[in-house]
């Protein structure tokens, strides 16, 4: 395969901190926030005349593997092997485009561009080995960081090449590697952070300490909207080590910075008892009147009427429901989820004079960057952004509004600040998951075919929450999402509802809601038809290989073949056929999203509560390319594992607009000892990697649920499964 290389885009100089050779591929700079859907990716790359090869890792470390896999395909493609490598997490950096973590895209999106890197840089040594040696470049090899003369026993080694590559023109074009000669890409390889994971090495953004930092903690109003009235810090200065009590204004989008008062100390301890010590006075504002209740009242109302957007409307429902044989009616409805990253939001900035340097855990350092200097006015070229490994993400680090607090108090003291949120912080000040309803209606003939469909939601839309100009349905409702374009009668309307109450994206987004919906409802289907789950959605998806339309991430077209493919393999994983053990009951669902298919299967029994207990769980997954094996089922079991936490346990309560929730104790997570056993088959495929950071998540709720009605004979439509440790 032959590439072609724009000479711009493509930086080499001759050293970075020494002799040797640096490549870097850039495909531009951009100067915008990061909260866009163009993803423009680099890498780069050093060889040093001593032999050392590092790569950077480019985009934020979230739990993902992308510090791993990212390096890997570079290191493919120049022809080193894994252990020659050092790698280095890459600070922020606008030569370097895109440094971004979200939606699953790190792979995908720099799939070329990363092998195109090391092509390039493996092309320039075996021309300078070529050079040497006075023979044609075709009779040069590159292997395992080494370059042989095929004549003779010749052999250069990159560190030998380097300063001689680093003096020549980059190639207008290079040819990469058939991925049947891969070596690297495939292999299963441990994650690079391990052993410092392991042995507490400090790594992650709590850990970062500049000298003469100062912590913050804020108090923030306890009702969603509510305005700071008035503040008295007379005891908050008391507490020995309290330095100052600072006002935090709010910015005009409430996804940026919202009110609060900062108790700034010389120490954690005493920030927090400031922080108590603190006497603030709050208007409540009309978010005081808001509950889980009224909001589910009124979703209610809207859902009973038609939707305030029409999405899809093939066919006539109308005609269809008249004719049917079977009419089946349910309202699912899904609670708001908080995001529960075990390390809490926290971040580091010391702004000084002219000049800015922040530390700490984020999905979007170039927001950090952006913000940064529209809070101070230092130009962002003398901002720079640190990036640490994060401790978790899950969507809710895509905002930077803990970033911009630690920017704003440090612009105001003029000293190296971290913000630290406790845990009952980070709970009660969360931007949830969207809160949503959803009531369906369903048309069977006699043969249990469905002919009809209709789906009327109304969810909190994080866009309309944040004011932003993308439709408000997007990433709530997908209206070229399966069953849609299989059923001839197929209606999706839409309401979105206004709330105070924050919310934002969720691994996943939108479609851990609309799977589980979708899923849950086509089960019911195939129960009143009559027939098996797997044989039902393998029956409405035909035999036909099709590519569907599809107009949203992940398309624009999806593979009826590739998502017929894992759903029959799912069920020769799990021995589908078989009769299962007494007491032992299972459930399936399948879907389609950011590219990849994903079919699984729960296998549930029942606690003498009547609760469920997941036994096992099967995935088969088509991603593509797979980079790296073993760091692809660890995402695969971490999406799993975090579905079947809050299918059975997530839920966010508010009432008189405060969340009722504070910690973990009232919203419990998924034990060790409740993890069930998980089998994984990745589908072995040639075609363009996609992401798998969320893909397993969706499905498995539902998975759960229709297991849980064969156990249980109750039908669950309302999350979460358990409340208090019962069946809610």
């Amino acid at each position: 395969m032959i590439q072609n290389i724009n000479r711009r885009s493509f930086l080499k100089t001759s050293s970075l901190s020494g002799a040797g050779l640096l490549l870097g591929f850039s495909l531009g700079a951009r100067t915008r926030p990061a909260e866009t859907s163009i993803f423009e990716p680099n890498a780069f790359l050093r060889i040093g005349t001593d032999g050392s090869i590092t790569i950077m890792a480019k985009n934020p470390e979230i739990g993902q593997g992308v510090k791993t896999a990212l390096p890997m395909i570079i290191a493919e493609e120049l022809d080193v092997s894994w252990e020659q490598i050092t790698i280095r997490q890459a600070d922020y950096d606008r030569r370097l485009g895109s440094q971004f973590a979200g939606g699953s895209t790190a792979v995908k999106s720099n799939w070329e561009d990363l092998r195109k890197a090391g092509a390039s840089a493996k092309a320039m040594l075996l021309q300078a080995a070529a050079n040497r040696w006075g023979i044609p470049v075709a009779e040069c090899r590159a292997r395992a960081g080494t370059v042989t003369n095929t004549r003779n026993p010749d052999s250069l080694s990159y560190g030998q090449l380097a300063e001689a590559a680093a003096a020549l023109e980059v190639p207008e074009s290079v040819v990469l590697k058939d991925p049947a000669d891969f070596t690297l890409i495939g292999t299963a390889r441990p994650n690079v952070d391990t052993e410092a994971i392991a042995t507490g090495q400090p790594i992650f953004g709590l850990d970062a300490k500049p000298r003469g930092m100062l912590t913050a903690t804020i108090v923030k109003s306890p009702v969603f909207g509510g305005t700071l009235k008035s503040f008295d810090a007379e005891s908050a200065l008391k507490i020995p080590g309290v330095e100052a009590v600072v006002e935090i204004e709010a910015a005009d989008n409430p996804v940026l910075r919202i009110a609060g008062v900062a108790v700034v100390a010389r120490n954690t301890w005493a920030a927090i008892k400031g922080k108590k010590a603190l006497e603030v006075v709050w208007e409540a504002g009309d978010g005081a009147t808001e509950s889980t209740g009224s909001l589910r009242d009124t979703m209610a109302e809207r859902t009973a009427e038609s939707g305030a957007m029409e999405l899809r409307n093939d066919g006539d429902v109308d005609t269809a429901f008249s004719a049917a044989d079977q009419i089946i009616e349910a309202v699912y409805e899904m609670p708001f989820w908080y995001h529960a990253t075990m390390e809490p939001m926290s971040y580091i900035a010391d702004v000084r004079e002219d000049r800015i340097e922040c530390w700490g855990s984020t999905q979007v350092p170039s927001s950090v960057s952006y913000y940064a200097n529209q809070i101070t006015g230092i130009p962002r070229e003398n901002i720079y952004v640190h990036q640490s490994r994060v401790g978790g993400g899950f969507g809710r680090r895509l905002l930077a509004d803990y970033a911009q607090e630690a920017i704003y108090l440090s612009h105001k003291i003029q000293k190296p600040v971290q913000v630290l949120w406790t845990r009952e912080d980070d709970l009660q000040h969360d931007y949830y998951r969207p809160m949503g309803r959803y009531q369906l209606k369903g048309a069977l003939d006699g043969n249990g075919v469905i002919t009809g469909w209709q789906i009327r939601s109304a969810t909190t839309s994080r866009y309309l929450f944040r004011g932003d100009d993308s439709p408000h349905f997007k990433t709530e409702m997908f209206p070229d999402g399966f069953p849609a374009g299989f059923i001839p009668n197929f209606k999706m309307e839409y309401t979105p509802i206004a709330t105070r109450v924050s919310t934002g994206a969720w691994r996943a987004p939108g479609h851990n809601a609309t799977c589980f919906v979708d899923q849950s409802f086509l089960d019911e289907l195939c129960v009143a038809a009559g027939k098996d789950p797997i044989a039902y959605r393998l029956e409405l998806l035909g035999e036909e290989d099709r590519e569907m339309p599809y107009d949203d991430h992940g398309g624009p077209t999806y593979s009826t073949g590739r998502l017929r493919n894992v759903i029959r393999r799912v069920a020769a994983l799990s021995d589908w056929e078989q009769s299962l053990p007494a007491g032992r009951f299972r459930g399936f669902a399948a879907h389609f999203m950011f590219g990849a298919y994903v079919a699984e299967v729960v296998e549930v029994t029942l606690r003498d509560s009547g609760a469920p207990k997941v036994e096992r769980v099967f995935a088969v997954v088509d991603c593509g390319i797979v980079v790296n094996p073993l760091g692809a089922k660890a995402q695969i079991e971490g999406g799993i594992i975090d579905g079947l936490s809050a299918t059975l346990y997530g839920g966010i309560d508010i009432d008189k607009g405060r969340t009722v929730q504070s910690n973990f104790h009232d919203y419990p997570m998924l034990r060790y000892g409740e993890s069930p056993e998980i089998i994984i088959e990745l589908v072995d495929s040639t075609a363009h990697p996609e992401g798998l950071g969320e893909i397993s998540l969706p499905p498995v709720g539902a998975a759960l649920c229709n297991a849980y009605f064969r156990a249980s004979g109750k039908r669950v439509r309302s999350l979460p499964l358990l409340r208090n440790g019962e069946v809610g």
